[in-house]
């Protein structure tokens, strides 16, 4: 198996979990790339699925149809402290090699969710993300954004907060109306963290396709309706769906969201190269 490293397709903040990553496969042929170089491959790995930026497009138009991707990414559990790696993706279609898990990671992630929230929400969070992502699918931002309120108005006419991606620059203005507004991300220390966990306090639920805030809405308690890509689907709602607030048991889910996501060290020491290996 031969594999092609792009490492300059990260920014500042992933350069220690690629580096990580490299040391992993000693022993294994690889081959470090530069972003306008074309080897041929079995596996390709590269950061992000979002494309536009650090020569991804380029790389990922060559090995499309040629190679496997293994994809490392910012995770959702402990945000640039742990990583996300998977085959293929970084969603609920990626492949993460956690058919078998246990109870052994959850400490290291405090995964603990909070109850689920039983009593009637403020509003209706819709959150948005970046449309340079493969993940998305669904063509424009604002026309999704629109389609999804005219469901949930089937439904309810409590609030809705339109959250949009703190990276990703989209003009939600023409949908503000009477008991639609928007809720303009703000950063918070380094790396882009964000304020989405005050929102959340007072919400009644949470409809995101399928990145990181359904993640976080479903540990903190909140029903979540998203796509079936979404990691969260198993223990969410499906969008477009009667807007019932399913709240299922999150044990096992929690065990397998844990070998999504690695550590520096981890990474290092090659524990999830060990099990995305049988899958390639």
């Amino acid at each position: 198996m031969k594999i092609a490293i792009f490492p300059d397709t990260c920014a500042r903040a992933g350069k220690p979990v690629m580096k990580a990553f490299i040391q992993s496969l000693q022993g294994e042929n690889i081959i470090i790339c530069k972003n306008n170089e074309r080897p041929d491959c079995d596996v390709v790995v590269m950061w992000s699925w979002l494309l536009g930026m650090y020569g991804r497009d380029s790389i990922y138009n060559h090995y499309k149809n040629k190679a496997k991707f293994l994809i490392l990414e910012v995770g959702g559990l402990k945000r640039n402290h742990a990583w996300r790696i998977g085959i293929g993706g970084i969603n609920r279609d990626a492949e993460f090699a956690n058919e078998q898990v246990d109870d052994k990671r959850l400490s290291l992630f405090n995964l603990e969710p909070y109850g689920w929230h039983n009593s009637e929400g403020e509003y209706i969070v819709i959150c948005t993300q970046n449309p340079r992502s493969i993940a998305w699918d669904q063509g424009s931002i604002e026309q999704w954004c629109e389609k999804q309120i005219k469901w949930i108005r089937t439904h309810t006419d409590k609030k809705i907060l339109l959250r949009p991606h703190p990276r990703a620059s989209v003009n939600l203005n023409k949908l503000v109306s009477n008991n639609v507004e928007i809720s303009v991300p703000k950063f918070i220390g380094e790396h882009d963290n964000v304020d989405f966990d005050k929102l959340l306090g007072r919400a009644d639920c949470v409809v995101n396709y399928n990145s990181n805030p359904a993640i976080e809405s479903v540990l903190a308690g909140i029903p979540v309706y998203v796509d079936e890509s979404s990691l969260c689907r198993p223990v969410g709602n499906a969008i477009g769906s009667d807007m019932i607030h399913a709240r299922p048991d999150r044990s096992e889910w929690c065990k397998q969201i844990s070998y999504c996501e690695w550590f520096v060290e981890e990474i290092q020491q090659g524990l999830p190269w060990k099990r995305l290996r049988e899958k390639l």
